[in-house]
């Protein structure tokens, strides 16, 4: 599968060009829960009657997929009848929403329940629709850096950030510890299969078209030319999906992608897409997957950068689908303590 690598991230962001250079600064990261805390910004209230109970569930040491497993067991519900938005970290303190399909029944979240799955219940009410990935608006981020060292290259990067982005790279949480899920997809390219079991089958396709978009992003910004509108790049509406087309760049379009109005645009491949090795595209009819757009830059929205006794800290705000881990990247060199802990 060599030839397959050719250009590309070998294991997600492992070799993914920096937009400002390798940062200098280096600092301790996920030393406890409490340094990486994520809220998400669902942006509607539950509408308090309706078939699904919502909640809004802060958990530590749990990823996503097992709060739902815990869900369906203490409701007495099929993982099926869970629901949930976006896919969380294990190694952080987490809230986020879930819906639970319960018609015609309407049982009160047991909190002694929850807490002894180690799960904490912050809010909870009835909507008249599931949840479904994607809703939720935005993610808001809380970041402590323990054991700072020159901080300053941390200060002077977080300025240009904040005005200018990051590229938008898939993180490494898409790609599996070590990237084992991108030599899995692999895997099954190299067979022409996809997997039987719908979580898996999602999970390769996912992968191999997100690992695909970093490559392309990676050239470009090695290329200096992921900031410059470039003929056939789409544009993007910040904060949404939207996109447009227009035959060439103009002043008015300038100020708009330097007010954070606009993104420029990528395509994540698909079943008609061009340049996609054979053995690639070849799962992607089989799936039958539409291309897709993804911005480019990655804009944090109220990066604040400053300090308490324990360390540096960070908070900011991204669109969903966006990483902390993008961010960071360009911001500080991480050694992630929450590894050591695990062992």
């Amino acid at each position: 599968m060599s030839e397959l690598h050719q250009g590309l991230p070998a294991h997600g962001l492992e070799h993914a060009p920096y937009a400002g250079g390798v940062p200098t600064a280096q600092a301790d990261f996920k030393t406890c829960a409490g340094d990486f805390v994520v809220e998400e910004v669902l942006g509607f209230e539950p509408s308090g009657d309706g078939e699904h109970l919502f909640l809004l569930l802060q958990t530590d040491d749990h990823n996503t997929r097992y709060t739902v497993k815990c869900l369906a067991r203490l409701f007495g519900v099929s993982q099926r009848q869970v629901s949930y938005s976006g896919l969380k970290d294990r190694r952080g303190l987490t809230s986020q929403w879930f819906s639970i399909h319960l018609p015609g029944k309407d049982p009160q979240p047991d909190q002694q329940q929850l807490a002894a799955q180690g799960i904490r219940l912050l809010r909870f009410g009835r909507h008249h629709r599931k949840l479904r990935i994607g809703t939720h608006k935005s993610n808001r981020f809380f970041i402590r850096l323990r054991n700072a060292r020159n901080p300053e290259d941390l200060q002077s990067r977080a300025a240009a950030v904040a005005a200018s982005g990051v590229p938008n790279y898939f993180g490494p949480q898409r790609f599996g510890h070590h990237g084992a899920n991108i030599d899995e997809a692999l895997a099954y390219a190299g067979e022409g299969k996809l997997p039987e079991d719908r979580a898996q089958r999602s999970r390769v396709l996912t992968t191999l078209r997100s690992w695909l978009f970093n490559g392309e992003l990676g050239q470009r910004v090695r290329a200096g030319t992921w900031q410059a509108w470039q003929p056939g790049d789409p544009i993007m509406l910040d904060g949404n999906q939207s996109y447009f087309h227009e035959a060439a760049w103009s002043t008015t379009l300038q100020a708009r992608y330097n007010g954070g109005d606009i993104h420029l645009g990528g395509y994540l491949a698909g079943a008609e897409s061009a340049g996609v090795p054979p053995s690639i595209l070849a799962l992607f009819k089989l799936a039958n997957m539409k291309v897709d757009v993804r911005a480019l830059r990655l804009l944090p929205h109220n990066l604040v950068l400053g300090s308490d006794t324990l360390g540096e800290t960070l908070e900011f705000e991204l669109p969903k689908g966006a990483f902390a881990t993008t961010v960071l990247r360009e911001l500080v060199k991480l050694k992630d303590l929450s590894i050591l802990r695990a062992k």
